[in-house]
């Protein structure tokens, strides 16, 4: 229990925080001189999902699971991002983007080579 507690309920919490925010409609984030707050909130948003992600799949009791964390935490985001994006455009005053996306992959992309690169140098 004390597992689930520490590693896997974080990831699952996130998620459904994720969902939560997506879920408000209207929501709008402001412009900053020529930076979309919105775009970089997107890419740290699940740039910390994959970290939960990894770190929930690294303390799996499947040795499978942990020697492919990075794939599995890639493509659980990918999904998760692309069905977030999808679930918006139910959301009056939301819509779906390609650039949210992008930027969701891109700070999932950036945190899963750190990750892999840090785990690499202590091999």
């Amino acid at each position: 229990m004390k597992r689930f507690i520490n590693y896997h309920l974080p990831v699952l919490l996130y998620a459904g925080l994720i969902v939560t925010f997506s879920s408000i409609p209207n929501l709008k984030t402001p412009k900053i001189i020529d930076l979309q707050v919105d775009k970089v909130a997107h890419f740290f948003e699940y740039a910390i999902l994959a970290f939960l992600s990894h770190r929930s799949l690294i303390h799996l009791e499947s040795k499978t699971a942990s020697r492919y964390a990075y794939h599995f935490s890639a493509i659980f985001v990918a999904i998760f991002a692309a069905l977030d994006e999808l679930h918006q455009c139910s959301v009056p005053g939301r819509d779906a983007g390609l650039g949210d996306l992008s930027m969701d992959l891109a700070g999932a992309a950036l945190v899963l080579i750190l990750l892999w690169y840090r785990g690499k140098d202590r091999n």
